[in-house]
């Protein structure tokens, strides 16, 4: 599968949806303004964390990017993290890119992760919130240790990473609450909000820090910028029902190059 210019492996028997999403609709197809940001911020990046890496997407991109740069990848999901290990393997990546198979927290302890699809289905969707919807019952519940970021960033030698993405299925601001430490060393964000609850949630956390915010829409492949009218009603206004990603950057020169990353993709989808 190719991403831009670069070209990677990820494994799949029909039961990753990200890999089947290239397979399906070819480069550049999955979360394509997403990606083009996180690339291009990543190509001048030296430490990277990819926290929710799922089967390695993020991450991967990040260090076929920059050969020389710290990327460590956290993934709880021990299912998800062999796929993981193996698209590493695949890539020649095994031993460079560190494997860290924690959840996040506001404090050291275990947590309930409710996984939310069988063997046969690697899928997004695993969540540390306890299920409170009729329609959704885990499959199983998997017993793993939990940390702060800014204990476990430190414990590889990130405790001031230049980009992060953080994808942890709604307890984003459970993340960010566990990173006020390393924020003051103002790293590039792509976070996943799930609902406006979090996002306010988030927004208080981040505008302490002096964060600008973007929502990423990956369909119109535009920015949205966060323009201070209240955090719950900008989000109903332009967010609504979806979920997205969230570009949260102080860094002048990472959003010129988002700019650019989303300008490439546009241009290369007409």
């Amino acid at each position: 599968m190719r991403v831009h210019d670069l070209s990677l492996t990820m494994y799949s028997n029909s039961d990753d949806g990200v890999a089947m999403v290239y397979h399906a609709f070819g480069p550049d197809s999955y979360e394509a303004a997403s990606v083009a940001i996180w690339l291009e911020i990543a190509r001048v990046s030296t430490k990277v964390a990819d926290v929710g890496a799922f089967t390695g997407l993020y991450g991967m991109l990040a260090q076929i990017g920059v050969p020389s740069a710290k990327v460590i990848q956290v993934e709880p999901n021990s299912a998800v993290r062999a796929r993981l290990s193996m698209n590493l393997v695949a890539n020649d990546l095994f031993g460079k890119i560190s494997v860290v198979p924690y959840a996040v927290a506001k404090e050291i302890g275990t947590l309930a992760l409710h996984i939310a699809w069988g063997e046969s289905i690697l899928d997004t969707g695993s969540s540390l919130i306890a299920p409170n919807a009729p329609d959704w019952l885990p499959v199983r519940t998997e017993i793993v240790t939990a940390a702060p970021l800014d204990m476990i960033l430190p414990q590889h030698d990130l405790s001031a990473p230049d980009l992060m993405k953080i994808d942890v299925e709604g307890v984003e601001h459970i993340a960010l609450a566990g990173l006020r430490q390393t924020l003051h060393s103002r790293p590039t964000l792509l976070l996943e909000v799930q609902g406006h609850e979090k996002f306010v949630a988030c927004h208080a956390i981040l505008a302490a820090y002096g964060y600008r915010i973007y929502a990423i829409d990956d369909e119109a492949l535009t920015l949205i910028p966060y323009d201070g009218s209240g955090p719950q009603e900008w989000f109903a206004r332009h967010v609504g029902a979806r979920v997205l990603n969230y570009l949260c950057v102080t860094r002048d020169q990472h959003f010129a190059l988002a700019e650019r990353g989303i300008g490439r993709i546009r241009a290369m989808m007409g």
